[in-house]
């Protein structure tokens, strides 16, 4: 009997320091589950949504756990400290890199990456307990001059051949930064192949970049050294067609703008025109009289981690003429008086001089990871695109559109044999707030053989997709999560505004068996990517081909693809 008593009080002890029933252990067979001493540290939230220099989205959490894994969650002592590994040689971790457990958990914030970079891993250690490594992630650059443009290219490398200041002087020889020339305008003049024309802060005026042609291993490079190389061209500007435009960039190939600002074009920030093989990236181009970035009969242009808001007139950016090839990656296109990004292939334009840059038709574009917010005041998609062909439209985050479609697939009017056709919409995030907007996804007038697979669409005022009788057939979708807020109706056929139920719609296109209409939970009112255990969660369709979501995040994670643009 004494032994008995004194193993029952051993017990209790025990207990009283590692935790009993309750404390991070579950039950079994309907007896309670002891928590051993802590053993080992477990990372319970990756960190994710990280960009130089800038707070992780997702900051990491990390669990004390027993030798069996189990939450150590009467521990309160000890300390977890966080160091970085992999990614950019000399890279920097900032933040509070040591913190004490609440409960079991430390939960790390503010912590950050100075450079951007691929595969950082971040390792955490405590003093006798087995150390947890992060799963490996990336850094992306952040938008020049603080913009949330949500995938923006380092500046291309390479010793400037010149040099242009505000304080210096056309006078100059240009060649150091010391004999800097005063003018944007005199390097365009005297660039050739190969050259890099390094651009310190300061205020410009316009300039026009005419007929000169670079190569893809030597080109054109107008490369801006800091944030704040702006070009106020004003509104008072002259209204004739070479002086309409912040930049103009005419008869050109190879040429590549890197991180320049535009404020207060009297047209647009950016005019490609004419032109083939243009790069525009990490720019910020805003209130400008009509666009943000504009290009005309132009191929193979690459628009790519650039901010363009506040058009006075229509659209942050817009992809016109007939161009084929377009990649427009990773732009945050927001408060822009139309779309956010317009792709308008204007068939009732055609120059048939100019080949398939005349035809009426956009093909083969890539149209990815942008994030197009609060546009739409005076109508037009957020995404809108009138008669383009095979085309990838994938992890694009459309939230707050307010007066017509998320993504809108059309013909310009001009005749349903050049309505949008045989592209490719996967894994987009289209949400509206109540009272707001139309249709999610628009298909009309001959936008005909479209793939629809992985998106997430949120009607406001509408539902979710729209259609017209000449537009559904070869249309296949499937693993989409579709609402109406309001309560319209999910799925309306545009000519009779007659409403489908899901198993109608099924029906209809003969699949989307695995397409939904369960609300998704999101982790925040303006994080839009899924929580744990929301619809869409781990069970969207694999193969699609895209490894990597909205902001960079691999995919998959956990335990299989999240529906919608994001990744966790």
């Amino acid at each position: 009997m004494p032994k008995r008593i004194a193993a029952f009080a051993l017990a209790c002890v025990l207990i009283g320091l590692y935790g009993c029933a309750g404390d991070g252990g579950g039950s079994s067979g309907g007896g309670t589950v002891q928590v051993g001493p802590p053993a080992q540290l477990a990372v319970i939230q990756q960190p994710a949504g990280a960009t130089a220099g800038n707070v992780f989205a997702t900051q990491p959490r990390v669990e004390i756990q027993d030798a069996a894994g189990l939450r150590v969650s009467s521990d309160n002592t000890t300390q977890v400290s966080v160091a970085l590994s992999g990614g950019t040689g000399g890279a920097q971790l900032s933040g509070t890199a040591m913190l004490t457990a609440i409960n079991g958990v430390v939960s790390f914030n503010g912590l950050s990456i100075d450079l951007a970079g691929t595969a950082y891993t971040l390792n955490f250690t405590a003093a006798s307990l087995i150390g947890a490594n992060s799963a490996a992630f990336d850094v992306t650059t952040a938008s020049a001059g603080g913009g949330s443009a949500p995938f923006v290219p380092a500046a291309p490398s390479g010793t400037a051949t010149y040099y242009v200041s505000p304080t210096g002087s056309d006078g100059n020889s240009g060649t150091t930064p010391a004999q800097a020339w005063a003018t944007l305008q005199h390097a365009a003049n005297t660039v050739q192949a190969g050259d890099i024309v390094e651009i310190a802060d300061g205020n410009y005026a316009r300039f026009t970049l005419s007929s000169v042609t670079g190569t893809s291993g030597m080109p054109i490079i107008f490369r801006a050294s800091g944030n704040a190389a702006v070009i106020n061209s004003g509104t008072s500007a002259s209204t004739t067609p070479d002086n309409r435009d912040a930049i103009k960039i005419y008869d050109c190939h190879y040429v590549i703008i890197h991180g320049l600002r535009t404020l207060n074009a009297y047209r647009a920030g950016v005019r490609v025109t004419e032109s083939f093989n243009i790069t525009i990236q990490g720019g910020v181009f805003s209130n400008g009289g009509r666009w943000g970035i504009f290009t005309d009969y132009s191929d193979d242009v690459v628009l790519e981690g650039n901010e363009c808001h506040d058009s006075g007139l229509e659209h942050g950016i817009y992809f016109s003429n007939s161009g084929d090839r377009p990649i427009i990656r990773g732009n945050y296109c927001h408060d822009n008086n139309a779309s956010g990004i317009q792709i308008n292939s204007d068939p009732a334009q055609q120059v048939a001089a100019f080949g398939t840059r005349g035809d009426g038709i956009t093909e083969d574009g890539v149209i990815e990871n942008n994030w197009c917010e609060g546009n739409g005041i005076n109508g037009a998609a957020g995404l809108n695109f009138a008669s383009i062909r095979d085309c990838d439209i994938r992890n694009n985050l459309v939230v707050n559109n307010l007066n017509q479609s998320g993504i809108a697939l059309w013909d310009d009017g001009f005749s349903s044999a050049y309505g949008s056709m045989n592209n490719r919409i996967y894994h987009n995030t289209v949400v509206f707030q109540s009272g707001n907007g139309r249709f999610c996804l628009s298909m009309l007038n001959g936008s005909t053989g479209n793939d629809i697979r992985n998106n997430i669409f949120i009607g406001g005022a509408r539902g979710a997709i729209t259609w017209s009788s000449d537009s559904l057939s070869g249309t296949t979708a499937d693993y989409n999560i579709c609402r109406s807020t309001d309560g319209w109706g999910v799925w309306v056929n545009d000519d009779t505004s007659q409403a489908y139920t899901l198993a109608q719609w099924q029906a209809l296109i003969s699949g989307a068996a695995n397409s939904v209409t369960t609300a998704p939970t999101f982790n925040g009112a303006s994080d839009f990517s899924l929580a744990t255990g929301s619809a869409g969660r781990d069970d969207g369709q694999s193969g699609l081909g895209l490894a990597t979501a909205h902001d960079g995040a691999s995919r998959p994670q956990g335990g299989g693809i999240d529906r919608g643009c994001y990744e966790r």
